[in-house]
């Protein structure tokens, strides 16, 4: 068999002196990656792909390409079948529109001049003699976005870091929605309503099932005798004196929820694990791990791929804007790392902690790449990599100096100015 000769790529066709002609296999391939089989790309082959073209650059080739659609569109009409050459030479027009503008898209995504923001293409670096730049300067967002003024009702629920963003609204004087709180809150509550730490995304879409009347979520009421307080494991971490209290709040409880989320303009969440526990009888997720004995035959673990977290994400908001069709959605990944993981006879907490917060980041970026309307809030990307010691003696929880700069992040991406 005869072996293929290589195709020939020179660096410089486009903005160098010499006159060498494009290699002829080359414009094949060319023109193999804008046409579609057929006589339109036969002819192009046979009088552009020859051994003595004249054609010295891509944008050479591309030109006379252009000429030939605006000047020999006679000849294929004499020379292709009659019924067929119409749709054809059109669609391949087409795809030569396409092709130069996806080749002029790509042939900038390195060049930092034509960016809103030129720090964004390349890593920083202090060693480099062009626009040194130190990673613990660096704010990674490429433009703001006229999102948020202090007086946008605006709401927040997920992970323990989501705390951290509803206390820091409070504290600056944002329009913070809270329609549910109890006295150990004091006058900050760390969430827009009593619905506790939320860490996977079931528990968003079930948030939004249950205010709106969509799931009837399970009745049940775990006690702590060490604490002497009864929860619902589906609200971690709201605690209730008696078990007549729980019972109580149920329905209240339903009805906050539902209004922060006709009220807010805008709502933060912060997605922590992608481990999770299923309540056997009608697959309602809790959010978080078993508390005693008595959970393990009700409940059974699960870890979610990025395809069933952007599912779960999609059918939230798609929920929330059946009732409010202007609401638009902030997410984030949180940077604290796993307290424990169910996964360890394979799998080191370390481990996990990585491959759960890169399902999450992917699933995140998935979801904002569907939907308008909704953004990405790079906390986790600036506690991982820009702050430099941004974590407390524990290892996973995050000092307040850092909480702060993620925050002045948070203000320049989304708050207007004159907000």
């Amino acid at each position: 068999m005869e072996k293929q000769k290589s195709i020939i790529l020179r660096r410089n066709y486009s903005n160098t002196g010499d006159n060498e002609p494009l290699d002829s296999a080359y414009i094949d391939c060319v023109l193999d990656s804008i046409f579609d089989p057929g006589v339109v790309r036969d002819f192009l082959k046979e009088t552009y792909s020859k051994p003595d073209n004249s054609f010295c650059s891509v944008d050479e080739l591309v030109f006379g390409i252009r000429g030939f659609f605006a000047t020999n569109i006679t000849r294929f009409l004499t020379e292709a079948t009659i019924g067929q050459i119409d749709a054809e030479v059109i669609e391949q027009a087409k795809k030569l529109a396409i092709f130069e503008k996806t080749v002029r898209i790509d042939s900038t995504r390195y060049n930092d001049n034509n960016k809103p923001n030129p720090s964004a293409v390349f890593w920083p670096d202090p060693t480099k003699q062009i626009r040194p730049a130190s990673l613990y300067e660096t704010l990674p967002f490429v433009e703001a976005v006229d999102l948020v003024r202090k007086d946008t009702p605006i709401g927040s629920a997920g992970s323990c870091f989501a705390g951290e963003i509803a206390l820091y609204f409070q504290r600056r004087s944002f329009n913070y929605v809270v329609t549910e709180s109890n006295g150990k809150d004091g006058s900050t509550p760390d969430s827009s309503a009593q619905w506790g730490i939320i860490f996977n995304t079931p528990s968003f879409t079930q948030l939004a099932e249950k205010a709106f009347g969509l799931r009837e979520m399970p009745r049940l009421a775990d006690y702590n005798d060490t604490a002497d307080v009864w929860q619902d494991p589906f609200r971690e971490m709201v605690s209730f004196p008696t078990l007549e209290a729980l019972e109580a709040d149920r329905d209240k409880h339903i009805n906050a929820c539902r209004e922060v989320f006709l009220k807010c303009k805008v709502f933060c969440i912060t997605l922590g694990l992608n481990e999770c526990w299923q309540y056997t009888l009608d697959g309602t997720v809790a959010s978080r791990n078993p508390k005693s004995p008595m959970h393990f035959p009700l409940f059974h673990h699960r870890t979610l791929s990025v395809a069933e977290n952007v599912d779960y994400l999609q059918r939230f908001l798609d929920i929330l804007r059946d009732h409010n069709p202007d609401i638009q959605i902030i997410v984030t990944v949180s940077p604290i790392p796993f307290l424990a993981t169910g996964r360890a006879e394979e799998t080191h907490v370390v481990c996990a902690n990585e491959h759960s917060k890169a399902v999450l980041r992917v699933a995140a970026e998935e979801f904002v790449a569907a939907n308008s309307g909704v953004f990405y809030f790079p906390s986790y990307e600036m506690v991982s990599r820009c702050i430099k010691d941004p974590w407390e003696e524990d290892g996973r929880h995050v000092r307040r100096a850092a909480v702060d700069r993620i925050m002045e992040l948070f203000e320049k991406m989304y708050v207007r100015a004159d907000g």
